[in-house]
């Protein structure tokens, strides 16, 4: 037996059945009682890759899938891991895991079928069109409800699905609101220094300083025509090169260069 929790970590007497810290119970089951148990599972299961005929049986009996099987399989081992089920009581707890699984689903349909309806009732769709969510946004949140009622297993009331919605629409959209102004800042602060870019070159212009790559660059106006209108580069006997203006930089027609002359 092990000497802390496999939970929690704190330490446990020889005696103990469960965890005085957190509650959890104590295993006294050697590996060899497992590897039995495991054993006998597989016998009454046959496994996830070849089932056995009466465990699909069964499954059918209880409109079950293959997935419920496999999550049903995970649960014994789980048990017998912990030692909280022996040779003797694997069949006994699949079988017992049957209706209990079925019970189980048909709750989660329920509560994915409430979900549905609350979506469409006239509350939620106003919401919807006051927050202006578009479908894929309102697909993320019926993933996420989902997520939560099964996956999680959430035991959530119609009005916690709602107040969970409504909480989740006002996320979106004051997210939408916050990027809408994030982006019209941005192109605010784009066009901000467009124009002071324009206002540099001007400067520039009228100081002497530089000008607009054009046909009047001999490097340009040679590219131009012998490129058949284009101003890229031509192949030299060293390999590929661009056309540069007079003093070297990159001869792009309509391109500003500071020290074109």
């Amino acid at each position: 037996m092990a000497n802390f929790c496999i939970n929690c970590g704190s330490r446990v007497g020889k005696e103990d059945n469960f965890c005085t810290n957190c509650g959890t119970r104590i295993d006294k089951t050697d590996s060899m009682e497992k590897a039995k148990a495991r054993k006998e599972l597989k016998r009454v299961t046959g496994g996830r890759l070849s089932y056995n005929k009466n465990f699909i049986k069964t499954l059918h009996y209880y409109s079950l899938d293959i997935d419920a099987g496999n999550a049903i399989i995970q649960q014994v081992e789980k048990e017998i891991a912990s030692g909280q089920i022996k040779v003797g009581g694997v069949e006994y707890r699949v079988n017992q895991l049957m209706p209990e699984y079925k019970s189980k689903m048909e709750t989660e349909k329920k509560k994915l079928k409430m979900i549905d309806e609350i979506f469409e009732s006239e509350e939620i769709q106003s919401r919807i069109k006051e927050c202006d969510i578009g479908e894929s946004q309102i697909n993320s949140i019926k993933d996420n409800l989902k997520g939560k009622i099964i996956d999680e297993r959430e035991n959530m009331s119609e009005y916690e699905i709602r107040n969970f919605i409504k909480s989740e629409l006002k996320k979106m959209n004051r997210a939408q609101r916050e990027a809408r102004i994030a982006e019209e800042e941005a192109r605010i602060a784009r066009e901000k220094a467009r124009i002071d870019k324009e206002r540099e070159i001007q400067r520039k212009i009228e100081n002497g300083e530089g000008g607009y790559c054009s046909l009047s660059c001999a490097y340009c106006y040679e590219e131009y025509f012998d490129g058949s209108g284009s101003i890229v580069g031509d192949f030299t006997s060293e390999g590929y090169a661009e056309y540069r203006c007079s003093l070297g930089h990159s001869a792009s027609q309509g391109e500003f260069c500071e020290y074109y002359r």
